[in-house]
Protein backbone atom coordinates (compact mmCIF):
# COMPACT_ATOMS: atom_id res chain seq x y z
CA UNK A 1 0.00 0.00 0.00
CA UNK A 2 2.81 2.60 1.21
CA UNK A 3 4.25 1.73 -2.72
CA UNK A 4 0.65 2.78 -4.36
CA UNK A 5 0.40 6.09 -2.25
CA UNK A 6 4.34 7.01 -3.70
CA UNK A 7 3.91 8.16 -6.61
CA UNK A 8 0.51 10.60 -5.98
CA UNK A 9 2.57 11.90 -2.57
CA UNK A 10 5.51 12.58 -4.52
CA UNK A 11 3.60 14.52 -7.69
CA UNK A 12 1.55 16.36 -3.90
CA UNK A 13 4.58 17.75 -3.21
CA UNK A 14 6.15 18.54 -6.44
CA UNK A 15 2.90 20.80 -6.77
CA UNK A 16 2.72 22.10 -3.37
CA UNK A 17 6.86 23.73 -3.87
CA UNK A 18 5.01 24.80 -7.28
CA UNK A 19 2.64 26.60 -5.38
CA UNK A 20 4.94 27.88 -2.78
CA UNK A 21 7.60 29.34 -5.82
CA UNK A 22 4.67 30.57 -7.95
CA UNK A 23 3.83 32.37 -4.42
CA UNK A 24 7.66 33.89 -3.90
CA UNK A 25 7.60 34.90 -7.63
CA UNK A 26 4.78 37.31 -7.16
CA UNK A 27 8.04 39.17 -4.57
CA UNK A 28 10.97 38.28 -7.69
CA UNK A 29 12.11 35.53 -5.44
CA UNK A 30 11.01 32.39 -7.82
CA UNK A 31 13.98 30.27 -9.17
CA UNK A 32 14.08 30.73 -12.89
CA UNK A 33 15.75 27.12 -13.47
CA UNK A 34 16.09 24.25 -11.15
CA UNK A 35 18.87 21.65 -11.86
CA UNK A 36 18.21 17.53 -12.11
CA UNK A 37 17.16 17.38 -8.41
CA UNK A 38 14.87 20.37 -8.68
CA UNK A 39 17.17 23.31 -6.65
CA UNK A 40 17.34 26.55 -7.90
CA UNK A 41 20.43 26.69 -10.57
CA UNK A 42 22.36 30.47 -8.82
CA UNK A 43 26.37 31.16 -8.63
CA UNK A 44 29.47 31.60 -10.81
CA UNK A 45 29.64 27.65 -11.46
CA UNK A 46 26.77 28.29 -13.97
CA UNK A 47 27.31 31.90 -14.97
CA UNK A 48 26.82 32.83 -17.64
CA UNK A 49 24.71 29.97 -18.49
CA UNK A 50 22.06 30.67 -16.31
CA UNK A 51 20.71 33.94 -18.55
CA UNK A 52 20.49 31.62 -21.72
CA UNK A 53 18.49 28.97 -19.76
CA UNK A 54 15.93 31.25 -18.00
CA UNK A 55 12.38 30.94 -18.76
CA UNK A 56 10.24 34.00 -20.58
CA UNK A 57 8.03 34.80 -17.90
CA UNK A 58 8.28 33.93 -14.46
CA UNK A 59 7.84 29.79 -15.62
CA UNK A 60 10.30 27.67 -14.60
CA UNK A 61 12.63 25.16 -16.51
CA UNK A 62 13.58 21.91 -15.01
CA UNK A 63 17.12 20.46 -15.84
CA UNK A 64 19.19 17.69 -15.98
CA UNK A 65 22.06 19.67 -14.77
CA UNK A 66 23.99 18.03 -12.00
CA UNK A 67 26.09 20.66 -9.84
CA UNK A 68 28.58 18.26 -8.77
CA UNK A 69 29.89 17.35 -12.08
CA UNK A 70 29.47 21.39 -13.21
CA UNK A 71 31.68 22.31 -10.09
CA UNK A 72 34.17 19.37 -11.44
CA UNK A 73 34.25 20.84 -14.62
CA UNK A 74 34.47 24.41 -13.79
CA UNK A 75 37.37 23.35 -10.86
CA UNK A 76 38.98 21.16 -13.79
CA UNK A 77 38.94 24.12 -16.47
CA UNK A 78 40.92 25.91 -14.01
CA UNK A 79 42.04 29.39 -15.17
CA UNK A 80 42.16 27.74 -18.72
CA UNK A 81 39.43 29.95 -21.08
CA UNK A 82 37.17 27.49 -22.53
CA UNK A 83 33.96 25.10 -21.90
CA UNK A 84 33.59 21.13 -20.65
CA UNK A 85 30.33 19.72 -21.56
CA UNK A 86 29.44 16.35 -19.69
CA UNK A 87 26.84 13.60 -20.47
CA UNK A 88 25.36 10.92 -19.32
CA UNK A 89 25.65 8.53 -21.81
CA UNK A 90 23.24 5.74 -19.80
CA UNK A 91 20.55 8.69 -20.88
CA UNK A 92 22.37 10.91 -22.93
CA UNK A 93 21.31 13.52 -20.54
CA UNK A 94 23.75 16.91 -19.91
CA UNK A 95 25.50 17.19 -16.87
CA UNK A 96 27.59 19.75 -17.38
CA UNK A 97 27.49 22.74 -19.68
CA UNK A 98 30.71 24.62 -17.69
CA UNK A 99 32.49 27.62 -18.96
CA UNK A 100 35.08 30.02 -17.99
CA UNK A 101 36.34 33.54 -19.14
CA UNK A 102 33.29 35.33 -18.64
CA UNK A 103 31.57 34.16 -21.87
CA UNK A 104 28.99 31.28 -23.02
CA UNK A 105 31.52 28.89 -24.42
CA UNK A 106 29.97 25.25 -24.44
CA UNK A 107 27.14 26.06 -27.17
CA UNK A 108 27.78 29.21 -29.03
CA UNK A 109 31.18 29.29 -30.06
CA UNK A 110 32.83 26.55 -32.54
CA UNK A 111 36.09 26.06 -33.12
CA UNK A 112 38.57 24.12 -35.10
CA UNK A 113 38.75 20.37 -34.26
CA UNK A 114 42.08 19.04 -34.87
CA UNK A 115 42.83 15.27 -34.38
CA UNK A 116 39.57 14.15 -32.42
CA UNK A 117 38.00 13.87 -35.56
CA UNK A 118 41.15 10.97 -36.78
CA UNK A 119 38.15 8.97 -33.96
CA UNK A 120 35.66 9.80 -37.00
CA UNK A 121 37.93 8.84 -40.16
CA UNK A 122 39.16 5.78 -38.36
CA UNK A 123 35.42 4.88 -37.26
CA UNK A 124 33.96 5.13 -40.92
CA UNK A 125 36.84 3.34 -42.24
CA UNK A 126 36.45 0.34 -40.32
CA UNK A 127 32.69 0.22 -40.38
CA UNK A 128 32.85 0.48 -43.98
CA UNK A 129 34.68 -2.22 -45.02
CA UNK A 130 37.97 -0.49 -45.72
CA UNK A 131 40.67 -3.15 -45.38
CA UNK A 132 42.20 -1.00 -42.45
CA UNK A 133 44.56 -4.15 -41.10
CA UNK A 134 46.01 -4.25 -44.65
CA UNK A 135 48.18 -0.99 -44.39
CA UNK A 136 50.08 -2.09 -41.27
CA UNK A 137 52.73 -1.90 -40.80
CA UNK A 138 52.59 1.83 -41.86
CA UNK A 139 55.76 4.06 -41.94
CA UNK A 140 55.00 7.63 -41.77
CA UNK A 141 58.56 9.35 -42.04
CA UNK A 142 56.87 12.71 -41.22
CA UNK A 143 55.10 13.62 -44.72
CA UNK A 144 52.74 12.13 -47.13
CA UNK A 145 53.00 12.70 -51.26
CA UNK A 146 49.26 13.59 -52.35
CA UNK A 147 48.71 15.29 -55.95
CA UNK A 148 52.54 15.72 -56.10
CA UNK A 149 52.79 18.06 -52.76
CA UNK A 150 54.08 17.29 -49.49
CA UNK A 151 51.43 16.89 -46.37
CA UNK A 152 53.20 16.92 -43.25
CA UNK A 153 52.88 15.71 -40.12
CA UNK A 154 53.00 17.24 -36.93
CA UNK A 155 56.03 15.47 -35.87
CA UNK A 156 58.52 16.32 -38.66
CA UNK A 157 60.89 13.67 -38.22
CA UNK A 158 57.56 11.13 -38.48
CA UNK A 159 56.47 8.62 -35.94
CA UNK A 160 58.37 5.61 -37.58
CA UNK A 161 56.53 2.22 -37.84
CA UNK A 162 53.46 1.36 -36.94
CA UNK A 163 52.13 -1.81 -35.90
CA UNK A 164 48.45 -0.99 -35.76
CA UNK A 165 45.59 1.50 -35.45
CA UNK A 166 45.92 1.39 -31.93
CA UNK A 167 49.63 3.11 -32.81
CA UNK A 168 48.58 5.35 -35.64
CA UNK A 169 46.20 6.54 -32.91
CA UNK A 170 48.04 6.98 -30.38
CA UNK A 171 50.59 9.44 -31.54
CA UNK A 172 47.76 10.70 -33.76
CA UNK A 173 49.58 10.06 -36.86
CA UNK A 174 48.53 12.97 -39.43
CA UNK A 175 50.24 11.12 -42.24
CA UNK A 176 48.11 7.75 -41.90
CA UNK A 177 44.86 9.32 -41.13
CA UNK A 178 45.75 11.74 -44.07
CA UNK A 179 45.97 8.39 -46.28
CA UNK A 180 43.17 6.83 -44.78
CA UNK A 181 40.93 9.71 -45.80
CA UNK A 182 42.26 10.34 -49.34
CA UNK A 183 41.39 6.56 -49.68
CA UNK A 184 38.34 6.90 -48.43
CA UNK A 185 36.97 10.14 -50.48
CA UNK A 186 35.45 12.87 -50.49
CA UNK A 187 31.73 11.52 -50.98
CA UNK A 188 32.20 8.71 -48.39
CA UNK A 189 33.37 11.11 -45.81
CA UNK A 190 31.19 13.88 -45.97
CA UNK A 191 28.36 11.18 -45.96
CA UNK A 192 29.68 9.94 -42.69
CA UNK A 193 30.57 13.44 -41.19
CA UNK A 194 26.46 14.50 -41.81
CA UNK A 195 25.23 11.54 -40.05
CA UNK A 196 27.52 12.26 -37.03
CA UNK A 197 26.03 15.54 -36.76
CA UNK A 198 28.29 18.17 -38.70
CA UNK A 199 25.89 20.81 -40.20
CA UNK A 200 22.88 19.95 -38.17
CA UNK A 201 21.56 21.04 -35.20
CA UNK A 202 19.73 19.76 -31.52
CA UNK A 203 16.59 20.95 -29.97
CA UNK A 204 17.74 20.91 -26.15
CA UNK A 205 13.77 21.95 -25.64
CA UNK A 206 15.58 25.61 -24.24
CA UNK A 207 17.21 26.44 -28.02
CA UNK A 208 17.83 24.78 -31.38
CA UNK A 209 21.62 24.92 -30.76
CA UNK A 210 23.84 24.24 -34.09
CA UNK A 211 26.42 21.36 -33.78
CA UNK A 212 29.24 21.25 -35.79
CA UNK A 213 30.11 22.57 -39.84
CA UNK A 214 32.31 21.84 -42.47
CA UNK A 215 33.94 25.10 -44.09
CA UNK A 216 35.80 25.64 -47.19
CA UNK A 217 36.11 23.74 -49.61
CA UNK A 218 37.56 20.50 -50.12
CA UNK A 219 37.65 20.35 -53.85
CA UNK A 220 41.06 18.34 -54.08
CA UNK A 221 42.71 15.08 -52.31
CA UNK A 222 45.13 17.54 -50.45
CA UNK A 223 42.38 19.29 -48.84
CA UNK A 224 40.70 15.97 -48.49
CA UNK A 225 43.80 15.03 -46.58
CA UNK A 226 43.19 18.18 -44.15
CA UNK A 227 39.50 17.24 -43.75
CA UNK A 228 40.00 13.84 -42.57
CA UNK A 229 42.41 14.98 -39.48
CA UNK A 230 40.30 17.64 -38.62
CA UNK A 231 41.94 20.66 -39.86
CA UNK A 232 41.12 23.74 -42.35
CA UNK A 233 37.54 22.91 -42.77
CA UNK A 234 35.46 21.72 -39.67
CA UNK A 235 34.19 23.67 -36.96
CA UNK A 236 32.79 22.42 -33.41
CA UNK A 237 31.58 23.27 -30.10
CA UNK A 238 31.99 21.49 -27.00
CA UNK A 239 29.01 19.98 -27.37
CA UNK A 240 29.00 18.33 -30.20
CA UNK A 241 32.32 17.18 -28.67
CA UNK A 242 30.30 15.55 -25.96
CA UNK A 243 27.45 14.14 -28.13
CA UNK A 244 30.58 11.74 -30.09
CA UNK A 245 32.14 10.85 -27.13
CA UNK A 246 28.68 9.74 -25.77
CA UNK A 247 28.25 8.19 -29.15
CA UNK A 248 31.78 6.07 -29.02
CA UNK A 249 30.29 5.20 -25.35
CA UNK A 250 26.85 4.00 -26.85
CA UNK A 251 29.60 1.25 -29.50
CA UNK A 252 28.30 3.74 -32.52
CA UNK A 253 24.99 5.16 -31.72
CA UNK A 254 24.58 9.03 -31.75
CA UNK A 255 21.48 10.57 -29.40
CA UNK A 256 20.33 13.56 -28.83
CA UNK A 257 21.06 14.88 -26.01
CA UNK A 258 18.81 16.24 -23.10
CA UNK A 259 18.69 19.29 -21.34
CA UNK A 260 15.30 20.24 -20.58
CA UNK A 261 13.32 17.78 -18.37
CA UNK A 262 9.96 20.16 -18.57
CA UNK A 263 8.77 23.71 -18.02
CA UNK A 264 6.38 24.30 -15.47
CA UNK A 265 4.03 27.28 -15.03
CA UNK A 266 3.82 29.39 -11.92
CA UNK A 267 0.66 27.46 -10.55
CA UNK A 268 2.82 23.94 -11.45
CA UNK A 269 1.56 22.90 -14.84
CA UNK A 270 3.95 21.23 -16.89
CA UNK A 271 3.55 23.45 -20.22
CA UNK A 272 6.27 22.08 -22.17
CA UNK A 273 7.65 18.49 -22.33
CA UNK A 274 11.59 17.29 -23.49
CA UNK A 275 11.70 16.98 -26.97
CA UNK A 276 12.06 13.65 -28.40
CA UNK A 277 15.83 12.13 -28.47
CA UNK A 278 17.10 11.05 -31.65
CA UNK A 279 19.14 7.94 -32.27
CA UNK A 280 21.27 7.14 -35.09
CA UNK A 281 23.66 4.05 -35.26
CA UNK A 282 26.90 5.54 -37.16
CA UNK A 283 28.24 2.66 -36.82
CA UNK A 284 28.42 -1.15 -36.05
CA UNK A 285 29.69 -2.58 -32.16
CA UNK A 286 32.73 -3.73 -33.78
CA UNK A 287 33.92 -1.32 -35.51
CA UNK A 288 33.22 1.06 -32.32
CA UNK A 289 35.08 -1.51 -30.20
CA UNK A 290 38.10 -1.53 -32.80
CA UNK A 291 38.46 2.64 -32.28
CA UNK A 292 37.37 2.48 -28.49
CA UNK A 293 40.35 0.35 -28.43
CA UNK A 294 42.83 2.69 -30.06
CA UNK A 295 41.68 5.42 -27.85
CA UNK A 296 42.74 3.53 -24.87
CA UNK A 297 46.06 3.70 -26.01
CA UNK A 298 46.11 6.79 -26.08
CA UNK A 299 45.55 6.97 -22.70
CA UNK A 300 47.97 4.26 -21.82
CA UNK A 301 50.70 4.23 -24.54
CA UNK A 302 54.16 5.10 -23.86
CA UNK A 303 54.14 7.85 -26.54
CA UNK A 304 49.97 8.10 -25.91
CA UNK A 305 49.05 11.75 -26.14
CA UNK A 306 46.71 11.30 -23.86
CA UNK A 307 48.83 9.54 -21.07
CA UNK A 308 48.79 12.80 -18.48
CA UNK A 309 44.74 12.30 -18.54
CA UNK A 310 45.17 8.60 -17.24
CA UNK A 311 43.57 8.20 -13.71
CA UNK A 312 44.25 5.50 -11.48
CA UNK A 313 41.87 2.94 -11.32
CA UNK A 314 39.56 4.34 -13.93
CA UNK A 315 39.36 3.31 -17.20
CA UNK A 316 39.48 5.59 -20.30
CA UNK A 317 38.94 5.90 -24.28
CA UNK A 318 39.95 9.28 -24.84
CA UNK A 319 41.32 11.20 -27.88
CA UNK A 320 43.57 14.33 -27.99
CA UNK A 321 43.17 17.16 -30.64
CA UNK A 322 45.46 20.47 -31.03
CA UNK A 323 44.49 22.92 -33.53
CA UNK A 324 44.13 26.83 -34.15
CA UNK A 325 46.94 28.79 -34.79
CA UNK A 326 50.49 29.31 -32.95
CA UNK A 327 50.99 32.96 -33.15
CA UNK A 328 47.42 33.56 -32.06
CA UNK A 329 47.40 30.19 -29.41
CA UNK A 330 46.46 26.86 -29.87
CA UNK A 331 43.14 25.36 -28.49
CA UNK A 332 43.66 21.95 -26.73
CA UNK A 333 40.70 19.47 -27.29
CA UNK A 334 39.45 16.77 -25.66
CA UNK A 335 37.03 13.82 -26.02
CA UNK A 336 36.63 11.03 -23.77
CA UNK A 337 34.27 8.75 -22.03
CA UNK A 338 34.96 6.50 -18.55
CA UNK A 339 34.93 3.56 -17.58
CA UNK A 340 35.61 1.78 -20.59
CA UNK A 341 33.78 -1.01 -19.72
CA UNK A 342 30.46 0.45 -18.44
CA UNK A 343 30.20 4.10 -19.01
CA UNK A 344 29.21 6.41 -16.72
CA UNK A 345 30.26 9.71 -17.78
CA UNK A 346 30.99 11.30 -21.29
CA UNK A 347 32.87 14.95 -22.44
CA UNK A 348 34.31 17.33 -24.17
CA UNK A 349 36.54 19.99 -23.51
CA UNK A 350 37.81 22.70 -26.10
CA UNK A 351 40.30 25.24 -23.93
CA UNK A 352 41.13 28.29 -25.90
CA UNK A 353 44.79 29.58 -26.40
CA UNK A 354 46.05 26.58 -24.15
CA UNK A 355 48.32 25.36 -26.18
CA UNK A 356 48.98 21.80 -27.57
CA UNK A 357 46.02 19.00 -26.09
CA UNK A 358 48.75 16.32 -24.78
CA UNK A 359 49.15 18.69 -21.77
CA UNK A 360 46.45 21.34 -21.12
CA UNK A 361 43.85 19.28 -22.56
CA UNK A 362 45.56 16.12 -20.74
CA UNK A 363 45.53 18.06 -17.63
CA UNK A 364 41.98 19.14 -17.17
CA UNK A 365 40.49 15.87 -18.40
CA UNK A 366 42.77 14.07 -15.66
CA UNK A 367 41.44 16.64 -13.11
CA UNK A 368 37.76 16.49 -14.02
CA UNK A 369 37.81 12.18 -14.07
CA UNK A 370 39.54 12.54 -10.74
CA UNK A 371 37.01 14.62 -9.48
CA UNK A 372 34.48 12.46 -10.41
CA UNK A 373 35.85 9.13 -8.87
CA UNK A 374 34.04 8.37 -6.48
CA UNK A 375 30.87 8.28 -8.99
CA UNK A 376 32.80 6.03 -11.75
Amino acid sequence: MGCERAAPDAEAARHLASLRQAAAARHGAAPAVTDRDGHAIAGDDFAPLLESLRASGSATVETTLDPVVQRAAIEALGDYRGALVAIDPRTNEILALASTGGRELALAEQYEPGSIVKVLTGLNAVNSGFDVASMFPYHCNGELMVDGRHFGDWLPGGHGTLASIDDALAVSCNVFFADVGVRLGRERLDRFMTAAGFNGDVDLGTARVSLGKTVGDYYNNFEIAYLAIGLEHERMNALHVAMLASMMANRGVLTSPKLLRQRRSLLGYVVAAAPLQEKTTLASRVAAETMIRAMQAVVSAPRGTGRHAAVDGVSMALKTGTAGDKKSGLEALIMAFAPVEAPKIAFGVIAVDAGPAEYAGAKIAHDFVEKLKPRL
